[in-house]
């Protein structure tokens, strides 16, 4: 009888530690892709300051399933995302000074629990943050 309520309790001890491990890689996988998605913001900011050539020059595109990263009509990079991991869907864009064309909080969550990360870009300055 008390071998079997060691095993039991070793049962719950591994099924509570394989749970959190398993929360504990979806929240470095949002973290990873929120950080490659500031990298990639300001890659397109860099690319739109000062260009002169109007607008689409540089635009990274937020799809359903994945973004891209399109440098004028060529696509730069395309990045799907890790599974369970929903973002808001639009188009990131900068002006010739490096403001956003349009008002931006990009919010990217887990679909199972309530973890959530936003990436806000500051209307007049452009500065991109991790809220």
């Amino acid at each position: 009888a008390g071998l079997l309520a060691a095993l039991f309790l070793l049962t719950i001890y591994l099924t509570l530690g394989l749970s959190s491990s398993q929360s504990l890689r979806r929240h470095q996988d949002l973290d990873g892709l929120v950080r490659e998605l500031v990298v990639d913001m300001e890659i397109a900011r860099q690319h739109s300051l000062g260009n002169n050539v109007g607008k689409d020059y540089c635009k990274l595109m937020l799809q359903e399933d994945r973004y891209v990263l399109q440098h004028r009509y060529r696509v730069k990079k395309k990045r799907p995302y890790p599974p369970g991991i929903r973002v808001t869907k639009g188009v990131v864009q900068f002006d010739v000074y490096g403001r956003p064309k349009y008002k931006m909080v990009v919010v990217v969550a887990s679909d199972d629990e309530p973890y959530e990360r936003r990436i806000v870009v500051a209307a007049q300055t452009g500065r991109i943050r991790i809220e």
